[in-house]
């Protein structure tokens, strides 16, 4: 079978899968695996029992092995070797070059190592490929737009009046073999995976970046869409479970065809960080309510901070909008993690007349005219937005769309369209209520209770 078949055959019909990444650091090994002969070994094959239910392919980067030395290539056959036949193996050894040069890399990644593909630069053309594209059942991966943060240097350099990486693409697609290539994006570049997702709508992507380097899932379900693989390597071996870890972004992953996993996922982070609570609370509109949504509490935890941010980011990557505008306060930290992951200006109207200084009603550079998208953690009635969009509108900014985290559905949603505006919300109070019970968070029955409560639909029978 073809390399991309068993792809598509790992990952099912979504065609979307986790691509996890063995780049061993000794320095960052837990204890337990120190204590082996092969610490490298011991650790590596841990998370291939714990990760293998939910992996779509394994990427050893060669690099993190050969600064082992000889022990290291040792190490890497060992580790290939560990991994389930019916996964596929991607050595990560971006490799290029001529003649025997070529085909001495490839004896080695076909031959010694078993790898079923590889990544390659680009940059000696289509001949260095053919020792790769001559193995039958092989595949590569061609690096044609990395997530380094120095790679617009060059591969964004205009050639005929498009960027190097887009023209890249095109050539390679004429290429001989081409249906064997795939190509190498960086989940950072946003613009690219858009631009090749359209120039290329059937070539599969992997796509490393995501995490530590500020990639998110959420942006790729966007921008890219399938046939993908996410790489991911720190964040699941610097996690304590990486299983969980894996099951985390193999969730995410799926939310591309089923929108139901963002909530489920998201239910479960506020509940576990005390961001959704139960008792008798007061809103801010009057309203009485069994179930409150804290979410000041999210600077107190980073990463789901992070994670939030992407949610709002994919939502926004829909939209055309000059400016973020965040409403104080609970969406200011909110806003800052949004501006910073898709590197949009941010302003926010004063909640308090300001009497020194400037006297400003609303912070930040902007200019009449201009589109500015409003951010909110939660909507329930549309009050607070509208005493705000009424501040932008009067400082001559145009407002036509409302982002918040999520909708308590008690009338907010209505209000906003009827004037006029357009609301998108990560998540509703119903599907979260909803992810809750199935997570075992709370009873069926408490959930019911709220749903009365608050006037929601009920939960779905048993019967569907």
């Amino acid at each position: 079978m073809e390399f991309f078949d068993r792809l598509g055959a790992r990952t099912g019909p979504a065609r979307l899968g986790l691509c996890v990444g063995l780049d061993p650091v000794p320095a960052r090994l837990p204890g337990w695996a120190r204590q082996h002969p092969d610490p490298t070994l011991a650790f590596l094959r841990w998370v291939i029992e714990t990760t293998a239910e939910f992996a779509a392919a394994y990427k050893p980067n060669l690099a993190f092995y050969l600064a082992l030395g000889v022990s290291g290539l040792e190490s890497l056959r060992a580790v290939r070797a560990a991994i389930p036949p019916e996964i596929p193996v991607i050595l990560d050894g971006k490799f290029g070059d001529i003649g025997w040069t070529a085909e001495a890399y490839a004896q080695f990644a076909f031959d010694v190592l078993r790898a079923d593909a590889v990544t390659l630069s680009p940059f000696l053309g289509p001949e260095a490929l053919r020792p790769f594209l001559s193995r039958e059942g092989r595949g590569i991966f061609l690096l044609i737009r990395t997530s380094n943060p120095g790679a617009e240097a060059v591969q964004e350099l205009q050639v005929g009046g498009e960027p190097f990486y887009q023209a890249l693409a095109r050539q390679v697609q004429g290429w001989p073999g081409s249906e064997r290539i795939g190509f190498v994006v960086g989940a950072t570049a946003s613009g690219a995976l858009a631009a090749l997702r359209r120039m290329a709508p059937d070539r599969w992507f992997l796509i490393p970046g995501v995490g530590p380097q500020g990639g998110d899932p959420e942006t790729v379900r966007i921008l890219a869409g399938p046939p993908a693989l996410i790489a991911a390597s720190r964040e699941i071996l610097e996690a304590s479970d990486p299983g969980a870890a894996a099951r985390f972004l193999i969730e995410r992953l799926q939310g591309m065809s089923s929108p139901s996993v963002v909530p489920r996922t998201l239910a479960r982070w506020l509940y576990e960080t005390g961001c959704i609570r139960f008792g008798e609370f007061v809103l801010k509109s009057g309203q009485r309510s069994p179930i409150y949504l804290d979410l000041r509490r999210l600077v107190a935890f980073p990463q789901l901070l992070e994670r939030v941010a992407g949610m709002y980011a994919a939502l926004l990557e829909r939209l055309t909008f000059d400016r973020l505008a965040a409403i104080p306060y609970a969406a200011l930290p909110i806003g800052t993690a949004v501006a910073l992951r898709i590197g949009r200006p941010l302003l926010y109207p004063r909640k308090e007349a300001k009497t020194y200084g400037t006297a400003q009603r609303i912070e930040g550079d902007f200019h009449p005219g201009e589109t500015v998208v409003i951010l909110d953690d939660v909507l329930t009635t549309g009050a607070s937005k509208r005493e705000v969009i009424q501040t932008l509108e009067e400082a001559g900014l145009r407002v036509t769309d409302i982002v918040v985290l999520v909708d308590r559905e008690q009338g907010g949603r209505q209000e906003l369209e009827a004037a006029g505006y357009r609301v998108h919300a990560v998540a509703t109070l119903t599907a979260l209520l909803d992810a809750l019970v199935i997570e075992g968070k709370i009873p069926s029955a408490e959930g019911d209770r709220i749903r009365k409560a608050l006037g929601l639909r009920p939960a779905p029978s048993a019967s569907g």
